[in-house]
């Protein structure tokens, strides 16, 4: 990492308060930090040195009545505290340090300047930390001058593209931006032709969705060299919304770079908001258009399709709703998913060429699309695949599910496709196996779902299946189980035996007892379809009342 706002010992030698001072040992200045400047009036001094980089200052008086054994003692305890440089008042107290101590002191590395006799220790700690308030005021003023910079990009109406544009003007590397939340990835592609390509690789593999909170400076394998790369977390919200990523490609990234893409970070994560904010109007207005457009009340949906060009929406085409379900597999409370779905959604439905509306609506997202004439669900089923893929692949830690109502011939009836899709989705919740479920393809189910047959399906119930049921509760066996199974094997009783890992024997005896419970014949056509149906109604009580 390079620090600008760290003083190296060379510049500190520059200084015109030490153009009189000699160096006496022969070592390479350039990298030696400083970072303060201590007294030393005795050995007691180096109890309390704690921190790297400090510059000693000595009168040759400490070492008048020393021999060169116990100096050379005495600079390798300095060494090992990590001390830039030691600053020797040498005359007029000694002749010189014994030239046994210099070889010592140049195989620590630890550099020794004879310093004027005339030069005070007050000079000395007004330059050095007058040299460090500069070059640290000058970064401080560098970061403010770029966030002033960002700032002004963001009030005149700039993107973040425009913000990266500003950033690149004193960040010279590669400096990519990731936002998690709408699957966005920002980099200056024009400025870094070369290396996008394999950067944006790096980036991509970058999983830290919401995940580290901290700025994470590492090291990459570049075309076969390492190189930095320090990624900075942008918060909105409170929570981790994105990530700013640059990589010290050409150079090594500075102190510089990283305050400068932390102060960044809090425009960027402005222009994320304002993205949230604009998404969250938008779905505002189309839901007072929705909750008309599906309303039982005639008036208000002649109203609705009324302001439907307002919306791209021909009043006598064909229309379809999906009802999508985002379910948190943690319980956990995920404000902002459906946000993200319909952002990840509306990306799919761009390139579609149909119009179409997207909603956010008591945690499901509802999709209205309207299709051209003669286009069948075989479109429909196209679409709603990719839609499903997508959430399932970038919304990994939630469980996706789709219900497809059918497709109806005018705007005023499309309050019948969101039944359908409501009533499809329910059923791929709580009922049906699969994600998607098209209502289309429910069977009977489709009959047994409608709301207005609830009470009539509960007596059928009752009259049929609750006895086994309750049997079963009762005496804990699996009797209702055994039932189903001889449906799906078609009353071969060799297949249930196989299926249920039961002998045949026992197999027969239990359909005996189930058929002496429920007081009917499976053998008999009429009994046996009710008793299927029964199951069937059984299977959408028992998840429904969980």
């Amino acid at each position: 990492m390079k620090n600008e706002s760290t003083v190296l010992l060379n510049e500190v030698l520059a200084l015109e308060l030490f153009q009189t001072s000699n160096i006496i040992t022969s070592i390479n200045l350039q990298y030696k930090p400083v970072t303060s400047v201590n007294v030393m009036l005795d050995r007691e001094i180096l109890s309390w040195i704690g921190q790297d980089g400090q510059i000693i200052l000595i009168t040759g008086q400490i070492f008048e009545k020393m021999t060169p054994s116990e100096q050379i003692e005495l600079f390798t305890e300095i060494a090992a505290k990590n001390v830039s440089a030691v600053f020797v008042k040498i005359t007029p107290y000694i002749e010189a340090l014994p030239k046994a101590v210099v070889k010592v002191c140049n195989e620590l590395e630890l550099p020794v300047i004879d310093l004027d006799y005339h030069v005070s220790f007050t000079e000395i700690f007004s330059v050095v930390y007058n040299l460090m308030f500069k070059k640290q005021t000058n970064v401080l003023q560098r970061v403010e001058n770029l966030h002033k910079d960002t700032m002004n990009v963001v009030v005149s109406g700039g993107n973040i593209e425009d913000v990266l544009k500003s950033i690149q003007k004193t960040i010279t590397s590669p400096v990519f931006v990731r936002d998690y939340y709408f699957e966005d990835t920002y980099f200056l592609k024009s400025a870094f032709e070369n290396d996008y390509a394999i950067l944006y690789e790096n980036i991509e593999s970058i999983q830290l969705d919401g995940k580290s909170s901290k700025v994470i400076w590492d090291n990459i394998v570049y075309k076969e060299k390492e190189i930095e790369r320090l990624i900075i977390p942008i918060f909105v919200k409170n929570q981790v919304h994105g990530h700013i990523v640059t990589y010290g490609k050409e150079r090594a990234i500075s102190n510089y770079d990283k305050l400068g893409l932390e102060a960044s970070s809090n425009i960027i994560a402005l222009e994320f908001l304002k993205k949230i904010s604009v998404q969250e109007v938008e779905n505002k207005y189309k839901i007072e258009f929705f909750d008309d457009l599906i309303s039982f009340d005639e008036v208000r949906r002649s109203k609705a399709v009324e302001r439907a060009s307002n919306f791209r929406f021909s009043e006598n085409a064909n229309f379809i709703i999906l009802n999508i379900d985002i379910l948190s597999k943690s319980n956990a409370d995920e404000t902002e998913k459906s946000l993200k779905a319909a952002y990840l959604i509306e990306l799919i439905c761009k390139d579609m060429g149909r119009s179409y509306m997207i909603l956010n609506k008591s945690d499901h997202i509802y999709i209205l699309i309207m299709f051209k004439e003669g286009e069948t669900i075989q479109v429909v089923k196209r679409y709603t695949k990719y839609i499903y893929e997508i959430l399932k692949s970038k919304m990994k830690k939630y469980q996706t599910k789709v219900g497809v109502g059918r497709i109806y011939k005018g705007l005023i009836n499309v309050h019948k496709s969101l039944e359908d899709a409501s009533k499809a989705l329910e059923a791929a919740v709580r009922y049906m196996d699969g994600d998607v479920i098209y209502f289309e393809e429910m069977g009977i189910y489709k009959i047994l779902s409608q709301a207005s047959l609830k009470n009539e399906l509960e007596i059928f119930y009752n009259d049929t299946l609750e006895a086994l049921v309750a049997y079963d509760l009762r005496k804990d066996t699996e009797l209702v189980k055994t039932l189903e199974v001889y449906f799906e094997c078609n009353g071969n009783l060799k297949k249930m035996s196989e299926t249920l890992f039961t002998h045949y024997n026992t197999i027969l005896y239990r359909l005996g007892r189930i058929q002496e419970i429920i007081s009917m014949d499976i053998d008999k056509e009429e009994d046996r379809y009710a008793i299927q149906t029964a199951l069937k109604v059984h299977k959408i009580f028992k998840n429904t009342k969980k």
